[in-house]
């Protein structure tokens, strides 16, 4: 998969991803991103030749405030749905202690949280891009990989896409992101601390995906059902206007 953005390389188009119809969706309407804060001028420029016309941020208020995306000239609409960042505070907490096994477990109960906690967010998520005119569209957290990984999986189900392929899109973060995940560990080895322990963190995880699936099926009985049901995702609208005929 080829990086669009060199200061954010898990930016990407998800068009010409396959679904079960022989459809695929369409290419330059739907990208899927990490945070735009370390955006370079070139990479900005990159944003409004797309021309990017919309930015759903999935993060917490504290993550926004820290960390603000670059203004786009090219965007009409801003929206903010917030998916709390759980994960963060015991995973500097367990940093701490040097807890290597409590590290490698913290992201699997994190999706099990976000599955049910925020299943209103991801409903929200789902009726905007149903709703939307200002297109094409980026959707982000900070890594983007996670909670953006999460919104991918609903999406991709409503679209009708098989999870053979919804699972590589959502493990292709992993080879896209791996020189931010490897300067992370670095400098926090250069620090004094264990940074090695920390990449279950900085990566996405077969265990991760199953974990929120296994959830949905306790919780909801399937994915789709979920998808469906609680999400109320509008399958028609979204098929039409976002997959080729």
């Amino acid at each position: 998969m080829k990086t669009i953005l060199k200061t954010q390389p898990n930016f990407r188009d998800l068009g010409q991803i396959p679904v079960v119809d022989g459809r695929k969706i369409k290419p330059g309407l739907l990208f899927r991103s990490g945070e735009l804060f370390s955006l370079s001028d070139e990479d900005i420029s990159t944003l409004e030749k797309i021309p990017l016309q919309m930015i759903i941020d999935l993060r917490a208020q504290r993550e926004i405030d820290r960390r603000p995306d670059k203004p786009v000239k090219t965007i009409k609409s801003i929206v903010h749905i917030d998916i709390f960042d759980g994960a963060r505070d015991r995973s500097e907490k367990f940093l701490k202690e040097n807890n290597a096994r409590e590290l490698a477990t913290v992201l699997i109960g994190d999706y099990r949280r976000m599955v049910v906690d925020h299943a209103p967010e991801f409903q929200k998520f789902l009726q905007i891009l149903a709703a939307t005119a200002h297109l094409p569209l980026v959707y982000h957290c900070a890594a983007g990989k996670d909670r953006t990984g999460l919104a991918t999986i609903f999406l991709l189900t409503a679209l009708g896409a098989e999870m053979e392929v919804i699972r590589e899109d959502y493990l292709a973060s992993n080879a896209l992101s791996r020189i931010i995940t490897d300067k992370i560990i670095r400098e926090v080895t250069d620090s004094g601390q264990n940074g090695e322990i920390l990449r279950p963190l900085l990566e996405v995880r077969d265990d991760y995906l199953d974990a929120a699936l296994d959830e949905i099926n306790k919780q909801y009985g399937s994915l789709e059902n979920y998808v469906k049901n609680i999400l109320l995702a509008d399958r028609q609208t979204l098929q039409s206007k976002f997959l080729t005929r």
